[in-house]
């Protein structure tokens, strides 16, 4: 009877660290990110970018959504950067949805 009253609070307290612990991973880690050549470009506006694909080494393509400016990189910019083949590196999240959002950019 001891054991018992002792080892469920014990249980509850293990599994809330645990819980706690792989919170805070998740959060710390921050944003994914992955490098690869532009496949193509869509602009919302002359600033703005709309959607995104890159290929990564592997030949998998990704297809990133814009959510809104990111310092120098425009659309012509990105558009430069696939003319030249010159790689670059995006930052993003995945919303509720699925989707990949655009977090950051960098070559």
């Amino acid at each position: 009877m001891i054991r018992t009253r002792t080892l469920i609070p014990v249980l509850i307290i293990v599994i809330a660290v645990i819980l706690i612990a792989v919170g805070v991973v998740n959060v710390m880690s921050g944003p994914a990110s992955v490098s690869g050549q532009v496949v193509s470009v869509d602009s919302a506006s002359v600033t703005t970018i709309a959607n995104l694909t890159l290929e990564d080494a592997a030949g998998e393509q990704w297809l990133f959504l814009g959510s809104g400016t990111f310092s120098g990189f425009t659309p012509s910019h990105l558009i430069e950067h696939r003319t030249l083949r010159e790689p670059i590196t995006v930052e993003y999240e995945e919303s509720e949805s699925g989707e990949l959002v655009i977090v950051g950019i960098s070559d």
